[in-house]
């Protein structure tokens, strides 16, 4: 089978969907492209060149094809429309490659249209994928105002209505993201599918063997923490959407009450955010390292805490065999259900509370084991790859509409 997978924009040292799914779908035996355009992923943030760009370069990168993992690359020149991003050549990369498949990331972006409108000349199913969560999208938590109110119920009733006709499937993350999907984008309920982000449980797994505890063991030292610690790790931008100085706050208050924990922050944000957490007691700052590094980084630590918003970091994190504290207000509960605990958002207080919890090795071990069997169950990339294919195939033994 011949699948395109379409981002409108990748990095190759991150771990994210545009990453793994091309990887997961080649390593069954199918040709796989990824086209993308010549923009890192969030080259268009204000923070990217002190946030991102010491991590993974400069924000605008070469156009080029290459192997990359088991599939193609492609990068084309990116383009502007009205201040949207869109990705030049795009209609010609697909007559030219003919794909079978073609599977979009983003439902309302421009590539995404354009390659609905070009399904029929090139004769491909198209199937859709959405990560907006209510957290990130205010109208679904109705805080969005009436001018945004009207804009999706005029786009879901066109251009959600035209998209909706033209694609096989829709595969929203998570429930609240299929809410959004039908509720504002307009795709049809009965062409959605929640199906979660995935893992690679090749690279992320408990550090069962001799090799992987003496790397635990190692790290930590080198990383200042002493054996009766117990170390809570984030991972990620350090930024006010995401909140790490919560957690910085909650390690610096059970510090100053004697208690025997630290914080480990693998990440990076603007100057002044990085000094708010390293001023913080039993704080440090380690950089970002690319995702095939990360696995030790969690054998190192005992509890993994993101305290805002939702994160593909947090199952990676249980798949090591760490368990989890998550926000009170976050909407993928079958990440710590069983496997970790959820606190107040934003109240350190309670953060620190919920760390006190799983102060215990014996909690934080049983935990930890329910977490990284149920992320080796339910959420490996290659199981969701070999669902994908069937529902792909299913698509191409019916008729082109």
């Amino acid at each position: 089978m011949k699948i395109a997978i379409i981002s409108d924009w990748f990095s190759e040292k991150m771990g994210y969907a545009e990453n793994c799914l091309p990887k997961a779908l080649a390593s069954l035996g199918h040709e796989v492209h990824l086209i993308t355009s010549n923009c890192q992923t969030y080259f268009n943030s204000p923070t990217y060149k002190e946030t991102y760009e010491p991590f993974i370069g400069p924000g605008i990168v070469p156009c080029e094809s290459r192997n990359l993992d088991g599939y193609s690359l492609h990068r084309l020149p990116y383009g502007q429309w009205r201040g949207r991003l869109r990705i030049r050549g795009l209609r010609n990369k697909l007559a030219t490659l003919c794909p079978q498949i073609v599977q979009t990331f983003d439902v309302t972006s421009l590539s995404t249209l354009e390659t609905a409108l070009s399904k029929a000349s090139v004769g491909y199913k198209l199937f859709l994928e959405s990560h907006t969560h209510a957290s990130v999208f205010p109208p679904a938590l109705g805080n969005g105002s009436l001018r945004d109110s009207i804009y999706w119920l005029l786009y879901s009733k066109t251009f959600g209505k035209l998209l909706s006709a033209l694609i096989e499937k829709c595969y929203p993350i998570s429930p609240d993201a299929a809410e959004i999907v039908v509720r504002f984008f307009g795709i049809e309920s009965r062409k959605v599918e929640v199906v979660p982000l995935g893992v690679d449980t090749d690279l992320f797994r408990p550090p069962n063997t001799g090799p992987a505890q003496q790397t635990r063991i190692q790290l930590r030292r080198s990383l200042g923490f002493a054996p009766n610690e117990v170390v809570c790790v984030y991972t990620g931008r350090f930024s006010k959407d995401k909140n790490p100085f919560c957690l910085a706050e909650a390690i610096g208050k059970l510090v100053a009450e004697g208690g025997a924990f630290r914080g480990l922050f693998v990440g990076n944000g603007l100057a002044e955010d990085v000094a708010a957490i390293r001023k913080l007691p039993g704080c440090i700052v380690n950089p970002f390292v690319p995702t095939s590094d990360l696995p030790p980084y969690y054998w190192a630590a005992d509890i993994g805490i993101w305290p805002k918003q939702e994160s593909t970091s947090q199952l990676d994190a249980a798949a090591c065999g760490l368990p989890l504290i998550l926000s009170n207000q976050i909407k993928v509960l079958e990440r710590v259900n069983g496997n970790g605990l959820l606190y107040i958002e934003d109240n350190p207080d309670d953060l620190a509370q919920q760390i006190m919890r799983l102060s215990s090795p014996y909690i934080r071990k049983r935990m930890g084991v329910n977490g990284s069997k149920k992320v080796r169950k339910q959420f490996s990339w290659v199981k969701i790859a070999q669902q994908r294919l069937q529902n792909y195939e299913t698509a191409l033994q019916v008729k082109n509409k």
